[in-house]
């Protein structure tokens, strides 16, 4: 695959090197083109700088980090703060901002920014005023206006901490189609239930990486065995499905697979009754 970013011993910081506070240290890591990468950690472990770092937004005061500088070019990022991205008075105004920067003619601009809309679950006129939208809204409209312009790549920071459930399903659903339609996700969250959308876990602790391997693993560690989880030992609880899926190993029963999304469990339950 083709690499995206690569991390040599990397050290970030927040601020100017003469006033600055390291975050993350000695990072040595790889994301490539088409990945679907989760990151995880509490708070204060290095998700955002780590997401920042990575769309050029933070800088790298040690070490390396190498990019495709062709393709990170057209990186969209949602931070958590949906008020400091909104840039446009009006829904329409805020979703093609980023079309009006690519000088997509304006006669395309209304169906672009109405399947954008459609696409995050955002049901709101174009013309209604940015700030009269909830939190929740707000965070959907962001998405909107980073998926608007076709990105490849997309880094997303707790998007769905301000959301209820039936748009942080709607969101969720989103991703899942873009990477399957080739997109590059990166998704930090606190969420041990997001985890299983991704198929790579990387987790921050204290500003270095503290596990680097698939969501299963994460979950079930080397052994299957809830004590040896990667999961708990970061101070984390386990989702539902793994919940059950450990139990249900306590007690003998064989699984074919571990479970790491609720859909996934739901495959594997019946199959014991067989």
């Amino acid at each position: 695959m083709r690499p995206l970013w690569n991390l040599k011993d990397a050290d970030v910081a927040l601020h100017a090197p003469e006033d600055s506070a390291t975050v993350l240290r000695r990072l040595n890591l790889r994301i490539d083109e088409g990945e679907f990468v989760a990151v995880v950690g509490r708070n204060g472990s290095g998700k955002s700088t780590l997401l920042r770092a990575l769309g050029g937004f933070a800088q790298v005061t040690g070490g390396e980090i190498a990019v495709d500088g062709e393709m990170i070019r057209g990186v969209r990022a949602v931070f958590q703060n949906p008020d400091a991205q909104i840039v446009g008075e009006t829904v329409f105004e805020d979703v093609s901002f980023g079309l009006e920067n690519m000088a997509v003619p304006p006669g395309d601009m209304p169906g672009l920014v109405r399947d954008a809309l459609a696409m995050v679950g955002l049901n709101v006129r174009g013309d209604e005023p940015a700030e009269h939208l909830s939190g929740g809204q707000k965070q959907l409209l962001c998405m909107a206006g980073a998926i608007v312009t076709g990105t490849r790549i997309l880094l997303l920071d707790e998007p769905t901490a301000m959301l209820d459930p039936a748009s942080k399903s709607a969101l969720q659903r989103v991703a899942k189609r873009l990477h399957e339609n080739g997109t590059t996700i990166v998704w930090a969250t606190q969420a041990m239930d997001e985890v299983g959308l991704a198929g790579r876990v990387i987790a921050l602790r204290d500003g270095e990486v503290a596990f680097d391997g698939t969501p299963e693993r994460f979950m079930y560690g080397d052994g299957g065995e809830a004590p040896s989880s990667p999961c708990l030992s970061l101070g984390f609880r386990h989702p539902y499905a793994v919940e059950v899926a450990h139990r249900l190993l306590a007690a003998g029963l064989p699984l074919r697979e571990r479970p790491v999304l609720d859909e996934q469990l739901l495959k594997v339950v019946p199959a014991l009754c067989r």
